[in-house]
């Protein structure tokens, strides 16, 4: 007998009748197939890891978070017939959004659970939009495994909050952006990039920012010459202009007409300006004297005391908002104009809350975590309420598994170490990254980083305000890192042989 080899054993195996009609065919496709699936294995595990993770709050935690004052807003406007274009503090994206996703189901359950999707939707988007980039798995796994499993990801997508589907718009926006690239830019997926950036504003004020970031990127990083990048900016600022015409003609159209984005513009000016205001060093806009202040501005409380606690002159003055908002506004803009370091100080001040959301040394400011094993009695009945008013939902039952993902959502921030890394890195990929791997690190920090900035120059950065961005600066981040990786492989690579 001659020796069979390993090639010849398998030719002789699957040369059986046997093996031709089951093994060679079926063991053909199932080879293909884990190979086809092998380099997504790691995805897997996280997108698994996250989806257990939900399907373990979604029991422990029924029938959602209500403990955030927030929901009530939302689902008081969501439940009349007219509610959208009444809310003057915000957007009618999110009671829109409830109002749909209740018609087709009033188990408030199942638009929770449709948040969760959205949050591992955003994930894959990310995900995608690195590898679209030429980044490798370990880098876009890194922006994927923060959505998918962020504890603070978590309390967002089980509340009645517009955070996710916020989140998710954001997260296609910048897709698309990243599918723009090309020598000749592809002005389709630009202009949808800017819609749907723009779609974002319609939930969360702070994405009217982003289709300005898109321009600006596109203007700066598309590449080709001065023409392709006009053009790209053009596009993605057109596609912008047609969800924000369309929802402003809308809310013109109603008898309230107010779309939410600038209603109490002039209280946030205020609130800004009022822990530093010095009316010595301007003159207050008629009317809005009583508003200035004589005690040190080190000692005064933060903006949001300005706006729902009872000794603020500007409540003691008009009430509450959005009353006096354009007088408001005069004095908030004359204090910045007049005082512009003092401005960047209060604003700056706020900043490292994306670090440590307890950085800043002022009361009434927003500071510290926000946990979803905290709850609050009395904002939790009336949100029920609200819930029961318009809902066949379960009784509110918080299992002792909460605990542990609040735990689970303090501790792996690591202290803040892991948001500062993202930042870290995210700037020394925009000085040392190169070419795609540049582009999208500027893309990137640039989304995440006007997320951060605008609350705290517009009003205050409250922890819950840190949460959105984080994804995509760690997107940043991880694009950094791979670009800084790949100039120093570069640098230790031996030069080739001269005539090779």
């Amino acid at each position: 007998m001659h020796e069979l080899r390993p090639a010849s054993l398998s030719r002789s195996i699957f040369a059986s009748p046997r093996a031709r009609g089951f093994g060679i065919d079926h063991l053909a496709v199932f080879g293909r197939t884990a190979a086809r699936l092998r380099p997504h294995l790691a995805l897997a595990v996280l997108v698994v890891a996250g989806l257990v993770l939900r399907v373990f709050l979604m029991v422990e935690y029924r029938p959602a978070v209500l403990s955030n004052p927030d929901s009530g807003r939302f689902l008081h406007f969501a439940h009349y017939g007219d509610g959208l274009f009444r809310d003057t503090f915000g957007p009618s994206g999110y009671a829109a959004f409830l109002k749909l996703v209740r018609a087709i189901s009033t188990r408030l359950e199942v638009t929770i659970a449709l948040q969760h999707v959205f949050g591992i939707a955003a994930a894959l988007l990310v995900y995608a939009a690195l590898r679209r980039l030429g980044a490798p798995r370990w880098a876009a796994l890194i922006p994927a495994g923060v959505l998918l499993l962020s504890g603070d990801e978590l309390y967002l997508e089980h509340a009645p909050l517009s955070e996710s589907p916020f989140t998710v718009f954001v997260a296609g926006g910048l897709y698309a952006a990243v599918r723009g690239l090309d020598a000749r830019p592809r002005i389709g997926w630009l202009a949808l990039s800017g819609a749907l950036l723009a779609t974002s504003s319609l939930f969360r004020n702070v994405g009217l920012v982003l289709p300005a970031v898109l321009v600006a990127w596109a203007a700066i990083a598309l590449p080709g010459g001065r023409r392709p990048r006009l053009i790209g900016a053009a596009a993605g600022a057109a596609g912008a202009l047609v969800v924000i015409g369309v929802y402003a003609a809308l809310a013109a159209g109603t008898d309230h007409g107010t779309t939410g984005w600038a209603d109490v513009s002039g209280w946030n000016e205020y609130g800004r300006s009022a822990p530093f205001a010095d009316c010595t060093k301007f003159t207050p806009p008629a009317g809005t004297r009583r508003l200035c202040q004589r005690t040190p501005p080190d000692v005064r409380p933060g903006s949001l005391f300005y706006l729902w606690y009872k000794g603020s002159p500007a409540r003691a003055l008009y009430g509450h908002p959005p009353i006096g908002n354009s007088k408001l506004g005069e004095f908030g803009r004359a204090a910045i104009f007049h005082q512009p370091l003092d401005y960047v100080g209060v604003v700056l001040e706020e900043l490292p809350r994306f670090v440590d959301p307890q950085a800043g040394h002022r009361a009434f400011s927003g500071g510290g975590f926000f946990s979803i094993a905290r709850r609050n009695a009395g904002v939790e009945r009336a949100v029920s309420l609200a819930v029961h008013r318009d809902y066949s939902a379960a009784a509110l039952h918080v299992g002792g598994g909460v605990r542990r993902i609040g735990e689970w959502q303090r501790t792996e921030r690591l202290g803040g170490i892991v948001p500062a890394a993202f930042v870290l890195f995210a700037l020394a990929g925009l000085l040392l990254a190169r070419e795609l791997a540049w582009r999208g690190t500027l893309l990137f920090a640039l989304a995440g980083g006007a997320l951060v900035v605008l609350p705290a120059a517009t009003l205050t950065l409250i922890a819950r305000y840190t949460i959105p961005p984080t994804p995509f600066v760690a997107a940043a981040a991880a694009l950094g890192a791979w670009g800084i990786w790949e100039r120093l492989r570069a640098r230790r690579s031996p030069p080739s042989p001269v005539g090779s």
